[in-house]
């Protein structure tokens, strides 16, 4: 890697998820530069970030003449940064969802992470349902978190036991190990490592919540921004590659952005405020003095975050930015929706219409605003960690407030420069994104507005380390484009509307069709763990068939720390103990005694029943709670312990069908006195399976949990693992555009609906969605839906749509093999997943 000696000509490309960018910049009498974007190739079938780049430098060389490549590497000075990578995805595993979601959602506001799922022991689901999610999922790095420093150590280890079991994977690289940020219990802290082994990139760093009463997230924002320009940012296939053309080392996108605002700021002892606006997060920073403090707003963007801008935000805001007139007709709500529905399903579509280009400046408008708000709040030390009247803990047990929408003007007080970027705002009109800026910022005091040209800033910050005068000479020159300064008494009448012109409709993309195949498919029908497998090669099957069963006790781990209990130095504990690794242990038997003089002992009493797992090496012994399966069902006979006949029971009954019991928990309690009770106690930890009121007895099932894989599609057995089949069978396959609900099946029907098919309409309107959820039906076809309708009747079944939101009926073809399908057997899957992998729902019609 060489420092070039001759900069008058040079190349810089950031390969960012979605596109690469390459620039030549020029000098002859004066700077110039050109462009040139293509696909960034980081996924199947490329897998091969080089790709991209070389096919943006052909661009490039087709577009000027000039001859950049020679012998497959750029004969001129090549310089890049990348986020090639996607944004940073990343699970969270907590022990109360509520703590837990929320100092995430925090965590998540300074380093920017796209939250795939939260795993909280209170979050109702089984540990298998909670594998079976895990495993599922493909992120960058997990955040393992809960547990007050003091608390128990069991419940982060049992998350740990979770994480290893689902045997998660990184996003880009299958075969790397996945970093675990551990910001939980300290005392938890080398159990959890222990626990998660050698199969993962263990990083411990300080509690997230030491206390009930105090938060401490900044330790974890700066942790995993850390993590992921190391570990993750470096695993985009073909990363080692492009580092051998590099003439400077690789920078991550938002750090060479920092970089020529840090530089610019002290050059021009400006205070300055920048937003950089993409599809999926929006980045702002403030800079002054060659200091930069960025936050990422991970679901603020124009495309994949575009329904969550609305939805945060109230579909009426952005209504406010548009002129009515502009709605030709109809619900503009409904309209509205609708539109931004289908930016979020198309999401590199460009506007064809002029309603089309207002909504996406009023959603910029919107996103900047609402990022902005995120980024003073953290700047301002209010938006990380809470204080302590927030975080009592009686808030947990009380009904949770509607969040009021914050709606007051922002506070850009001392800024004197904002600065625009992205590629809503440096390629629409100068007028345009000046409007955008106003109405976003609605700033009382005169400021003065900018944006990047071209969107060059990450490359120019990249120059900054080969060359910080010219970097800056190039930032003056061609980078930063001045809108002229906003004076509140002059503009704040004509930004009520985004009323510049738009540009002509592109009209470059079309809708996507939807998918129509009739061909062999194979489905793979795996548990999450190993089980027991009921099928064999060659076996016929039906939709309901067995596949695959896990059943399993997962079983809590305790820790005894008999050394430090005991006065005993870690290494040294074997001499005192009376328990074994492999014994059973009963609550009160003596696991280890220390004489403290001829006469006196100090005893190690075990608190828990179950068996020694292992003696680590600080002196601590792993217990773990024992599997109660000698019988399958044990009763409680709870009339007889409360001397009631059972018809008596009733009133006096603490738990229903399908609650978890801990063994002692009071099952049934009837007062006595004014101080004290008659109870029935359950003598197992279990789940109550059934309340006999007739008898007075509650039966209480091991919590042994049992997941069962079906074929879902008939057809036939080719391949058998220990995990599951796969299963082979002739079908028509139809690919929705976007859908909700899991995997069902039944008969495909057109008519009224009928409880458990699959009803066919070609448009489905609200009274169509309402019918059918009181009809009870397992799923809904349509070609198109209202995107309002949706979200206002919430269905409970699945839900496949194959053309988008709005009035789109059934494709002709689609239409005339339904109707052909009409009372046949059927299947549908309506999970949808546009960010972080792509997975578009389906249809699938079984060809007997």
């Amino acid at each position: 890697m060489s420092q070039p000696s001759n900069l008058d000509r040079f190349i810089v490309t950031d390969v960012g998820s979605t596109t690469t960018k390459a620039i030549l910049f020029d000098r002859q009498d004066r700077w110039s530069y050109h462009r040139h974007e293509a696909p960034t190739t980081v996924e199947r079938p490329h897998e091969d970030v080089m790709i991209g780049v070389g096919e943006a430098l052909r661009g490039l060389a087709d577009r000027t003449g000039i001859e950049l490549t020679r012998g497959g590497r750029p004969q001129l000075p090549y310089f890049s940064t990348s986020s090639a990578g996607g944004g940073l995805a990343m699970i969270v595993t907590g022990l109360v969802r509520e703590v837990t979601s929320r100092s995430a959602e925090r965590v998540a506001l300074g380093a920017g992470a796209i939250l795939l799922d939260v795993i909280a022991l209170d979050d109702g689901r089984a540990p298998y349902e909670r594998i079976e999610s895990l495993k599922r999922l493909r992120p960058d790095m997990i955040l393992l978190a809960g547990g007050f420093d003091g608390d128990a150590i069991s419940a982060p280890v049992f998350l740990a036991e979770l994480i290893r079991e689902s045997g998660l994977r990184p996003k880009l690289s299958p075969n790397a190990k996945l970093p675990v940020v551990y910001a939980g219990n300290v005392h938890a802290r080398d159990f959890v490592r222990d626990t998660l082994g050698d199969r993962f990139l263990f990083h411990p760093i300080e509690n997230i919540r030491p206390s009930s009463v105090r938060e401490n997230l900044e330790p974890a924002r700066a942790a995993i921004h850390e993590i992921f320009m190391e570990h993750v940012m470096s695993q985009a296939p073909g990363y080692d590659d492009l580092t051998q053309w590099v003439n400077a080392p690789v920078r991550p996108t938002p750090a060479a952005f920092s970089q020529i605002l840090a530089a610019a700021s002290q050059e021009m002892d400006s205070h300055m405020l920048a937003i950089d606006i993409g599809g999926a997060t929006t980045d702002v920073f403030s800079a002054r003095a060659g200091k930069v403090v960025r936050t990422v707003s991970a679901n603020l963007g124009m495309s994949y975050s575009a329904l969550n801008v609305a939805r945060r935000a109230g579909i009426g805001v952005i209504q406010e930015l548009i002129a009515d007139d502009e709605f030709a007709g109809g619900d503009p709500q409904i309209r509205l929706w609708d539109e931004i529905g289908g930016k979020y399903l198309r999401p590199t579509s460009l506007p064809t219409t002029s309603l089309q280009t207002r909504i996406e400046w009023a959603l910029a408008a919107v996103a900047i605003r609402e990022a902005v708000r995120d980024h003073l709040r953290v700047l301002h030390g209010i938006g990380m960690s809470r204080g302590e009247e927030e975080l009592k803990i009686r808030h947990l047990f009380s009904r949770p407030k509607q969040r009021t929408k914050e709606t007051g003007p922002l506070q850009l007080s001392g800024y004197d420069l904002v600065i625009g970027s992205g590629g809503i705002l440096s390629h629409s009109s100068r007028e345009a994104a000046a409007l955008i800026l106003m109405k976003a910022l609605r700033p009382k005091a005169e400021l003065e507005l900018a944006v990047d040209r071209a969107f060059m800033f990450p490359h120019l910050g990249l120059l900054t380390e080969v060359d910080k005068p010219l970097a800056l000479e190039i930032f003056h020159e061609l980078g930063l484009v001045r809108l002229g300064a906003f004076l509140p008494e002059c503009g704040a009448t004509r930004a009520i509307h985004l009323q510049a012109d738009p540009p002509a409709p592109d009209g470059r993309e079309g809708p996507r069709q939807p998918s129509v195949e009739s061909r062999t498919i194979r489905l793979n029908r795996e548990l999450a763990v190993p089980g027991e497998i009921f099928v064999k090669i060659g076996e016929q099957v039906a939709s309901d068939t067995l596949i695959a069963r896990s059943q399993r006790l997962f079983l809590r781990p305790f820790f005894l720390e008999v050394a430090s209990r005991l006065g005993l130095p870690p290494g040294n504990v074997e001499p005192y103990l009376l328990k074994r690794v492999g014994d059973e242990i009963e609550i009160d038997d003596i696991i280890a005694e220390r004489k403290i003089n001829p006469i006196h002992k100090k005893h190690f009493l075990s608190p828990v029943e179950g068996k020694i797992e292992r003696l680590l090496p600080d002196g601590t012994f792993v217990v773990r709670e024992r599997a109660a399966l000698a019988h399958p069902l044990t009763p409680v006979h709870i009339a007889g312990d409360l001397k009631l006949r059972p018809d008596q029971i009733k009133p006096h009954i603490r738990v229903k069908e399908g609650d978890d019991v801990e063994r002692g928990q009071w099952l049934a309690a009837r007062r006595r006195s004014s101080s004290d009770y008659i109870t029935s106690i359950s003598p197992v930890r279990g789940r109550v399976k059934s309340i006999d009121h007739a008898y007075g007895v509650i039966s209480i099932e091991p919590l042994l949990e049992t997941l069962d894989v079906l074929a879902w599609m008939p057809g036939r057995v080719v391949e058998v693992n220990e995990l599951g089949a796969v299963v082979e069978g002739e079908a028509v396959r139809i690919a929705g555009m976007w859908g909700c609900g899991g995997e069902t099946a039944g008969p495909l029907r057109h008519g009224d609906p009928a409880p458990g098919c699959l009803l066919v309409r070609p448009v489905a309107s609200r009274a169509d969605l309402e019918s059918a959820e009181a009809g009870g039906v397992k799923a809904l076809i349509t070609g198109s839906v209202h995107l309002a309708d949706v979200l206002a009747v919430d269905p409970s079944y699945t839900l496949v749509v194959t053309g988008g939101f709005g009035n789109t009926p059934l494709a002709p073809e689609i239409e005339r093999i339904l109707d052909a399908h009409e009372g046949a057997f059927a299947l549908a899957d309506g999970r949808t997943e546009l960010r972080v992998g792509v997975r578009r729902p389906v249809l699938i019609l079984p060809q007997s």
